[in-house]
């Protein structure tokens, strides 16, 4: 900006000399000269340029919509609105004019006048996708979403490549779609001991304003045994900053815990920093297991990394592991992909509970990639793979490999 101000400052002063008898040579020049100012956040001195301009050519509308524009980005709104109207007075229907006094009234959040203004700029410019774009958000503000997707599909009429119609009609979707089904399959396979295990979900969620709630039936197919396990997830939000988990499954099948409870608090810190701590209770007939777990979250633009140990108290001490996850995410959350590594000792109920009377914890080491894309506003693919080394449970201190497959499909609605 520094290499603006001397030649700003010798313009104004140019531009002052006709008291004294100069002339401006070239408006136009000068109208750029300010717009690169303005653009450049110098709003005040590009404000003096134009109302310089103005006094010479005070028809030049132009001029006085970037004047009425550097009002607006400093927050005068009521300033900008005057010179607007005054440029529609004489000259109703001036598409430039339409759309710096839209912008005003989007920003000043008077909505109401923001779409008055939309309906009327076109009224003149049908076929305007500019105007037509702004008359839709001017609707989507006024919560008349209907109204905002009608408009979109005429700018879609007109232009089907407008990729910004497109786009705002997918985010306008997705904000009213309050439930997610979602069919997800593992397949596991092992380098000795075992056959291939199989696992899979079918869920529904639901988004409330007291937060997401989630219901899903797990099953899974291994030793010869089928079994299914029933679960509900609630995400409450219970104040700014923070948000909950609550966990409950119920099963009476050996593949399964009988009970699994859970529950972790959230809370947003400064910085893109985000902690949580919890717990996790495993209840079998004869034994009952206690897991506390946490987690410690970093986001620096487009990535996140996170931390998340276990530790588990037994009659033998603490068992303890550590899960790390680095995830960059692309075009928005749904789109990213996550290196995932971990190690440690965890009593993992889901794939080595095979007899209730026995509880075995199990030395892991693991690394693996994780990726999600969305194929549509509402479509969602995502798909698991992990590498691990597992301790046998017949044969403690001896590993083998595991190579684990998740693939998992939702669609929104």
């Amino acid at each position: 900006m520094r290499k603006y101000l001397l030649p700003a400052l010798l313009f104004i002063l140019f531009l002052e000399a006709p008291a004294h008898g100069q002339q401006i040579d070239d408006v136009d020049e000068a109208f750029q000269n300010a717009r690169e100012l303005a653009h450049a956040g110098e709003y005040e001195v590009a404000r003096g340029i134009c109302s310089s301009i103005l006094r010479m050519a005070p028809d030049y509308h132009d001029v006085r919509i970037l004047k009425a524009r550097t009002y607006a980005w400093e927050g005068q709104y009521e300033q900008a609105r005057d010179e607007l109207y005054f440029v529609l007075e004489l000259s109703p229907g001036h598409a430039g004019a339409y759309q710096a006094l839209i912008d005003n009234e989007l920003w000043s959040q008077n909505y109401d006048a923001a779409l008055e203004a939309a309906k009327s700029a076109v009224s003149y410019h049908s076929l305007d996708e500019s105007l037509l774009f702004q008359l839709a958000t001017a609707y989507h503000y006024n919560g008349r979403d209907r109204e905002a997707l009608n408009v979109l599909t005429q700018i879609e009429q007109i232009n089907p490549s407008n990729r910004e119609a497109s786009e705002f009609r997918g985010s306008i979707q997705l904000a009213d779609q309050k439930y997610a089904f979602t069919l997800s399959y593992t397949h596991d396979r092992f380098s000795e001991f075992f056959d291939p295990w199989n696992s899979g979900y079918v869920q529904l969620s639901r988004s409330t304003r007291i937060g997401s709630i989630l219901g899903r039936i797990n099953t899974a197919s291994r030793f010869e045994t089928t079994g299914i396990q029933p679960e509900i997830d609630f995400y409450p939000s219970i104040t700014d900053g923070w948000y909950g988990y609550l966990n409950i499954g119920l099963s009476s099948n050996r593949l399964y815990p009988d009970v699994r409870l859970g529950g972790e608090l959230h809370h947003r810190l400064i910085r893109g920093l985000e902690a949580s701590a919890g717990i996790r209770q495993l209840r079998y007939t004869n034994e009952n297991i206690t897991i506390l777990t946490g987690s410690l979250s970093g986001y620096i633009g487009n990535w996140m990394m996170t931390a998340r140990p276990y530790f588990t108290p037994g009659d033998h001490g603490v068992s303890r592991s550590l899960n790390l996850f680095v995830r960059r995410y692309f075009s928005d959350a749904d789109n990213y992909l996550t290196l995932r590594g971990g190690y440690g000792f965890s009593p993992d109920e889901r794939t080595f509970q095979f007899d209730v009377d026995e509880i075995f914890l199990a030395e892991s080491r693991y690394i693996g990639i994780e990726g999600q894309a969305s194929f549509r506003y509402n479509l969602l693919g995502h798909a698991l793979f992990d590498v691990s080394q597992q301790e046998s449970h017949f044969d403690p201190d001896n590993f083998y490999t595991r190579l684990s497959l998740q693939v998992r499909l939702e669609y929104r609605f």
